[in-house]
């Protein structure tokens, strides 16, 4: 039996009386995926960004290898600890990619965070090429690239912490078919 590393049970979440998450439970294994769909408005980005800890739930419980995770975190050690953990690449990567910053500088900064004290240029290298992306596009700004190249940044950012989970919403929606391939066959 596979270990589950994610487990979310009974969420709950209300913005006044619409109720954009009801009594949402599901497991995932290591190793293992999971769709969640619906139609639009249906609350599968409340619940990610839930899942993520970017909201809190009304009710409702979150374990990530079965350690409790349902509340704010605190402290900037929590915080780095919860995004090593679980990352998330959002639908619009242009939304967050600071636009004066490189793509080496935007990965470099993720690195220094979560590994200080070392030379990041070889997993730098590493995490460009994992996603598809060659040397040129190191110092491009995101304004440079095509919507799929700043998905692929967005991605390989995610991936720079080695998370035990991803989570993607709607990560491909925005792109074009092809695109929408190559990024799928990517994940």
């Amino acid at each position: 039996m596979a270990e589950t590393v994610l487990h979310v049970s009974g969420l709950h979440r209300r913005y006044g009386s619409v109720r954009a998450v009801d009594d949402v439970s599901f497991s995932l294994a290591r190793g293992g995926s999971l769709g969640i769909v619906g139609e639009s408005g249906s609350g599968k980005t409340t619940t990610a960004r839930i899942v993520v800890g970017l909201e809190a739930p009304d009710e409702g419980h979150i374990r990530i290898r079965g350690d409790e995770r349902t509340g704010r975190v605190r402290g900037r050690a929590a915080r780095l600890a919860r995004a090593r953990e679980i990352q998330m690449v959002f639908q619009d990567p242009f939304l967050s990619l600071d636009p004066r910053v490189s793509v080496e500088a935007a990965l470099r900064e993720t690195l220094r965070l979560h590994f200080p004290g070392t030379d990041h240029a070889r997993r730098i290298a590493e995490l460009l090429d994992q996603v598809g992306l060659g040397s040129r596009a190191r110092e491009a700004l995101p304004r440079q690239l095509s919507g799929g190249q700043r998905q692929r940044v967005a991605i390989a950012r995610a991936l720079a912490v080695e998370p035990a989970i991803l989570v993607l919403d709607e990560a491909v929606a925005a792109l074009d078919v092809s695109v929408q391939a190559q990024i799928l066959n990517l994940l």
